[in-house]
């Protein structure tokens, strides 16, 4: 699947074959494909069809029988493998931080192989760190057990980035979190690419979760023979074979909520007020909008309870942001519309709250934005579909 230039390549997959010994079939059977520089490719398919295979012989931990791997136009497939993989950054499901080790210091680990000095390192170490949401004052010192499993997932990420390499492999590094925890995992990965556009090699069993964070997915047969390599919408609305379709299964209107961001719509606007402004003026701003509720925000323009008129004649000199209802989980406008209407479906008010990276309201969105977003999608397909079959005649 040679379809870029040379160079719009960072890896190059050429025949790559792998057969175990005592096996009958190859686990990988003479892949060729090529992985554009800056995009996040995702390996997707169904158990034992090579894709976790694939990814481990990029970095050569199991050595290929056969074919050739170019890393940036340079052919890796038979120099010393130690050296290769400290060029490329490695996440995995089960995390592998070494528990004697400090946050700081895990991080730490290839810097200090690749001989930095010391304050090179430290500098490091505190950019990832912020990079990934955590303050180093709070975490370097910190031993992997006194961490929470998402966050322990995010210091694998910060790790796999510490000698900035240009390729990041990631082995489904959140298969083994909690949903609510997976989804904020998966947007900070979106954050982050957009900051740092690393080359991305992603596995994964689930669909959702490839047409979410892949600019293009590579659904895989078994022998990791590729049934499609293409763009998420490409592959919801024009699946290459039966085998395609089935493995995307119903509800592709639905999937294609996951390649639609917060940020591409126009929020709706909703009625605020101050956590200091008194009740009787709150009252009275309420009955000046159609919503039934405000939504109160703090001193940093942050929301924190919803209150309707009932809740303030209630209010009796209390502050607004101890009365009302607490406010749901926001999303951030990196969020997915997916996201958004998970959010919804539990949402106060039939709203979702959205915020900016510093909690700050933005807006909101409703169900007939999501509709609208849908509706548009199934007119782009058809539309698209259309062209098709006239370049085809």
């Amino acid at each position: 699947m040679s379809t870029a230039t040379n160079d719009d390549v960072m890896i190059r997959l050429e025949g790559l074959t792998k057969r175990y010994p005592g096996q009958q079939s190859n686990a990988v059977d003479a892949l060729d494909l090529d992985i554009r520089r800056g995009e996040v490719v995702v390996l997707v398919g169904p158990s034992g069809c090579g894709k976790t295979t694939t990814m481990k012989m990029i970095n050569r931990i199991i050595e290929p029988t056969d074919g050739r791997i170019l890393l940036d136009g340079e052919d890796v497939t038979g120099t010393d493998a130690d050296q290769l993989r400290r060029r490329i950054g490695y996440v995995i499901q089960q995390i592998g931080l070494f528990p004697h080790m400090t946050i700081g210091e895990n991080i730490a680990t290839v810097p200090k192989l690749l001989g930095w000095d010391k304050p090179r390192i430290a500098a490091r170490v505190d950019e990832l760190l912020t990079m990934v949401g955590m303050a180093p004052e709070e975490y370097r010192g910190r031993y992997p057990k006194q961490l929470s499993g998402g966050q322990q997932q995010r210091i694998g990420v910060a790790r796999a980035l510490g000698a900035d390499p240009a390729v990041l492999l990631m082995d489904e590094p959140f298969g083994a979190i909690d949903p609510i925890t997976r989804d904020r995992l998966q947007n900070e990965l979106l954050r982050l690419q957009n900051e740092v556009r690393k080359t991305i090699v992603f596995v994964t069993h689930d669909i959702d979760e490839a047409i979410k964070l892949g600019d293009r997915i590579a659904i895989l047969q078994e022998g990791s023979r590729i049934a499609q390599y293409d763009t998420p919408e490409q592959i919801l609305t024009a699946p290459a074979n039966d085998f395609v379709s089935d493995f995307i299964g119903r509800g592709a209107s639905l999937k294609r909520l996951n390649l639609t961001h917060v940020a591409d719509i126009e929020l709706r606007d909703w009625p605020t007020v101050s956590a200091s402004t008194d009740a009787d003026t709150a009252l009275a701003q309420l009955r000046s909008v159609p919503e039934s509720a405000l939504l109160v925000l703090d001193a940093g323009g942050r929301p924190v309870r919803w209150v309707g008129a009932d809740d303030l004649h209630r209010a009796a000199g209390r502050p607004l942001d101890q009365v009302g209802l607490a406010t749901n989980p926001a999303v951030e406008p990196r969020a997915t519309l997916s996201d958004a209407l998970n959010e919804l479906i539990t949402a106060r008010f039939s709203v979702t709250i959205v915020v900016d990276d510093d909690g700050e309201f933005l807006g909101v969105v409703d169900i007939d934005q999501i509709t609208d977003a849908i509706r548009d999608m199934r007119a782009s397909a058809v539309s698209q579909a259309r062209a098709g079959l006239q370049e085809q005649t």
